[in-house]
């Protein structure tokens, strides 16, 4: 993969399995985490799914701005949207389900250039790859003295 397609997979990878929320319905603001990131810090957990910050909290991204914003999981939105890593999440993606948020994502898989096509076999735990795969030599130069 490109470094730019590493580093969009990176973004997508923060907004979801780390900061990621999907609808449900029997929760008071209709959201429930499923990202570490949330299930790790109690404060940002209860920002992100009550939909306002009930302390006096430095960890706020906006001062002024007691709310975070939601919006639809989609990775290619997701795959350009900045975040930070010192204070909450100013933005959150919300997934329609969990089984949804994969598809999307597998979706958005499919539209990068790869060299081979590999697939997970659940049920061999194992993954095929339609092609021999072979590493890039590494060009390591010596220091001569």
């Amino acid at each position: 993969a490109s470094d730019s397609d590493i580093s969009r997979l990176a973004t997508c990878y923060w907004h979801s399995v780390e900061f990621g929320l999907v609808k449900d319905d029997s929760k008071p603001n209709g959201v429930a985490a499923y990202g570490a990131g949330l299930l790790s810090s109690f404060g940002e957990l209860e920002y992100a799914c009550s939909g306002k910050d009930s302390h006096d909290n430095d960890c706020l991204p906006d001062k002024n701005k007691h709310q975070p914003n939601y919006l639809p999981w989609d990775p290619e939105i997701a795959c350009t949207t900045s975040y930070p890593i010192t204070t909450y999440q100013p933005n959150y993606f919300v997934a329609e389900s969990i089984s949804h948020a994969k598809q999307r994502m597998r979706l958005f898989c499919e539209g990068l250039s790869k060299p081979f096509y590999a697939r997970y076999n659940e049920l061999t735990s194992s993954v095929w790859v339609d092609r021999a795969v072979r590493p890039k030599p590494l060009n390591i130069t010596k220091n001569h003295k």
